[in-house]
Parts: C-alpha cells; sequence; structure tokens
C-alpha cells in the first residue's frame, strides 16, 4: 500500500504530532509499505531516509486577522494550493490527515481518486464553521485515547477508534552514563531534578511548577524544555519568585536527542491546565524509566496509573502538585514495562491498519 502523510506542520515543530508523522511513517516503512510525507516546508527532517516533499505557504501571521481559526485554515489552503499539482500525480492508496481543519483536502483527494481511502487520526480538535459538511469525506476517523475519541464522536456523529501514540524504545531508555553526563554538564549533581518538556503556552500550566518551587526542600531543580509565548513570562516568574537559579530553561530539542535531557530527570512534570489528547512525552518518559506526574486531564489520565507509573492530580491544584512530587521521590516505580506492553509504534501502525482494514 502506498501511503500519503499530510501534515504541514511535519517539518517545522518538534511535538507530538510531528512525531507520530516520522515514527508511523518509518514503522510503515519497515512493515513493507510505500510512504511519502507531505510538509509544508522546514528543515526539522528527522528520518532522511524517508520519501519528503514540502511546499510553501502563507503564514497564519500574514492573514488578514478574521479569527484564529481562519488564520489557521486558510494557512492549510494555501499549502494545499501548492501542493495539489503535485497530489493530483500521485497515485496513493492512504491518505491520511491529522486536523479537521485539513478535511478539506480528503474532498479533493477523492476526486483525483475515489478509490483512496482517506484517514484522519485526531489529535486535539481545531473544529471549525464548516468541518462538519467535509468530516462525510473521510473514511476512517481516529481518536489518540478514549477522551477524544468522545469529543470527535460527539462532534461529527460516527464511530470513532482508539489509536494510541507509542515511542521508540530502542531509542527512549534510562541509561546511567548518559545521566551522569548530562548532569555533570549543567551542573546538576546531587540535586533532585523535575522536568517538563512541551510548547510553552499557557494552557500546559508550567507556571504551577515554578510557583511551588519555593515550597520544595532546597535542592529541587525545574528544568523545561520546549519553546513558545509565555517563555518570557515565565521567565520573569521564576525571578518575582527568587527562584531563577532553580529553574533552567533549555529551550527546543530534537525529538531523537531528547532521551538525553530525560535521562536527567528524577520525576516527569506535566501540570496541563488545558485539554490534552495524549501526551507522547508522558510515555518517553516512562520508557527511560522517569516516573510521571501529570493533571487528570484527558487523555493522560489513560496513561498513568497512580502507585505505577506515577501520579495523577487535580488540575490546577498546586498543593496535591507538591504532595505528589514529594511522594513520588520516595518511590519506586516501573515504568518501562508498562511503556514496551502498551505503547509501541509498531503497536500503533498495527492498530491502524487493522483499522483501516489492511493486511499486515
Amino acid at each position: 500500500m502506498k501511503f500519503c502523510m499530510y501534515n504541514i506542520t511535519t517539518t517545522i515543530k518538534t511535538g507530538g504530532i510531528e512525531t507520530f508523522y516520522w515514527e508511523v511513517a518509518k514503522e510503515l516503512i519497515r512493515q513493507g509499505h510505500e510512504v511519502e510525507i507531505i510538509s509544508g516546508k522546514g528543515d526539522y527532517i528527522k528520518y532522511v531516509e524517508i520519501p519528503l516533499k514540502m511546499f510553501d505557504f502563507i503564514p497564519r501571521d500574514k492573514i488578514i486577522d478574521l479569527g484564529n481559526r481562519f488564520r489557521k485554515w486558510w494557512e492549510r489552503v494555501s499549502f494545499f494550493r501548492n501542493a495539489y499539482s503535485y497530489l493530483k500525480n500521485k497515485k496513493y492508496d492512504i491518505f491520511l490527515i491529522h486536523k479537521p481543519l485539513d478535511f478539506f483536502t480528503c474532498y479533493f483527494m477523492k476526486k483525483i481518486n475515489p478509490e483512496i481511502k482517506t484517514v484522519f487520526v485526531s489529535g486535539g480538535e481545531d473544529f471549525y464553521g464548516f468541518d462538519k459538511f467535509f468530516s462525510k469525506y473521510v473514511d476512517y476517523m481516529f481518536a489518540v485515547s478514549k477522551s477524544n475519541k468522545k469529543i470527535i464522536e460527539n462532534r461529527y456523529k460516527r464511530k470513532v477508534k482508539v489509536l494510541y501514540n507509542g515511542v521508540d524504545i530502542e531509542l527512549f531508555k534510562a541509561d546511567k552514563q548518559i545521566r551522569n553526563d548530562m548532569r555533570k554538564k549543567f551542573n546538576l549533581e546531587n540535586k533532585k531534578i523535575l522536568l517538563s518538556v512541551g510548547r510553552i503556552v499557557g494552557l500546559k500550566g508550567f507556571h504551577l511548577a515554578i510557583e511551588i518551587l519555593p515550597e520544595l526542600p532546597e535542592n529541587f531543580i525545574y528544568v523545561l524544555i520546549g519553546k513558545g509565548k509565555e517563555l518570557e513570562n515565565l521567565k520573569k516568574l521564576a525571578k518575582k519568585l527568587n527562584v531563577e537559579n532553580k529553574v533552567l530553561f533549555l529551550g527546543e530539542i530534537e525529538n531523537k536527542e531528547l532521551y538525553k535531557y530525560i535521562n536527567i530527570a528524577d520525576i516527569f512534570i506535566q501540570p496541563s491546565i488545558g485539554k490534552e489528547a495524549f501526551g507522547i512525552t508522558l510515555i518517553e518518559a516512562m520508557a527511560c524509566g522517569v516516573p510521571v506526574i501529570a493533571s487528570n486531564n484527558g487523555g493522560m489520565k489513560e496513561i498513568v496509573k497512580n502507585g505505577e507509573n506515577g501520579f495523577l492530580f487535580d488540575i490546577d491544584n498546586k498543593e496535591e502538585l507538591k504532595e505528589k512530587i514529594l511522594k513520588a521521590m520516595n518511590m519506586t516505580f516501573n515504568t518501562r514495562e508498562y511503556v514496551k506492553n502498551n505503547f509501541t509504534w509498531e503497536n500503533t501502525v498495527d492498530n491502524l491498519l487493522k483499522g483501516i482494514g489492511v493486511e499486515k
């Protein structure tokens, strides 16, 4: 089967959606399928061996401001217009998208080839005014968690299957030498390290971790990886609370290098106050043997098992977050076996193929 993995940000960002595209493409190829990634022009190319075609688009900040959803949608329209002349001459069997904003592309792909199977794997929401109309051109719908499945089913009034994300367990694993080297590199020997990874936006709730630092023992350090519009505000908050020497902002790290930084950590924290469809970074941390403390939020509550691989805490509850951190520091968890048994990219691809009626 020939797959088109279509997503504007695959070579531009390094988040969960982009990881899904690269890793699923890699696994599909390993299993003998043909794959081509179609992306906007960017410089993040995780695997050079995967066929890739990039196209220009109009960035949303250059589009007339009629609302953020309109800007996002028109950005994707401009991308598809540039890619269309290429796509119409290809003979794909499967066309896979990740956003309702791209539903309209399924209409045009079916015009090109009525036999093509169109697949939507939801990693969030991003609904807009007429996504319901174009949804009828999507043959198969998946959601990355049971929580997200309910939202998608309620929106489109049709059956949606759960397709959990995975983790590269050969890359993400505990390594004592890397842990020691990285801690030495950042002068973190003999420290208790709390780590978070993600887009630095308000809904991620990273401010909660900084706000509890004054109440934690002196040897606790918070390491934050990522970039985003809230970064400067978090730096100001750390300074205001006199904990700037206890917060390490490391910027954005490529996913293929992330395991080195996760190995630094004693506990991984995901304190999101906004909806989280899944949370790939959680299972990446667990694969490295690091327990997770996450807000009782969306798909994360399907990943974290209290007392087994970490703890959940009530959304926006700083006191409970602090209590769970201190409790976790004195416990032993079995996180890697849990991930190996439940969240691998091989499992993800097997379930994807089964869900669309393609034999392995």
